[in-house]
């Protein structure tokens, strides 16, 4: 794949998650119904998280991304440490309740947000662990090997 093409294809992913978006993150879909409209509009804000990291990916592949510096790295570090206590608090109370419900739906519905926070506690297990093995000069080469590690076609 040209590198051009990668680029062009993330626009365009970019702007069809931008329409789902906008389709989905309002409460109108069922008037009286929370929990139709908010799994609706959770779907519409799953789109805009993908449009963030399309985003990110486009500037990575546009060369745009920065390393994070030292006197940042403290605070991002300490976000992470108590977003994921809070995580597996939830987890914790989550499983809790799904072992006492009777009603499947509510069951089925109790999983998926389990398994989205488990998925959310892992991703940042692994990017605590990134961000705090790595030095700023140590992202800049990651970042190279990124930038020549992703073989395009143009690049040949």
């Amino acid at each position: 794949m040209e590198k051009e093409a990668f680029i062009m294809q993330l626009r365009q992913m970019i702007e069809i998650k931008e329409k789902i978006a906008d389709l989905l993150t309002y409460y109108d879909f069922a008037v009286g119904n929370t929990l139709i409209e908010s799994l609706m509009n959770g779907i519409g804000l799953d789109a805009k998280k993908h449009i963030l990291i399309l985003k990110g990916l486009l500037d990575r592949a546009q060369g745009l991304n920065q390393a994070i510096p030292e006197e940042t790295k403290e605070n991002v570090l300490k976000t992470l440490d108590t977003v994921i206590e809070l995580e597996w608090n939830i987890i914790n109370q989550n499983k809790a309740i799904i072992d006492k419900i009777t009603d499947q739906k509510t069951k089925a519905i109790l999983n998926n947000i389990l398994g989205e926070v488990q998925r959310h506690e892992a991703i940042l297990k692994g990017l605590k662990n990134l961000i705090s093995e790595l030095t700023v000069e140590e992202e800049k080469v990651l970042d190279k090997i990124w930038k020549y590690g992703v073989k395009f076609d143009d690049d040949e």
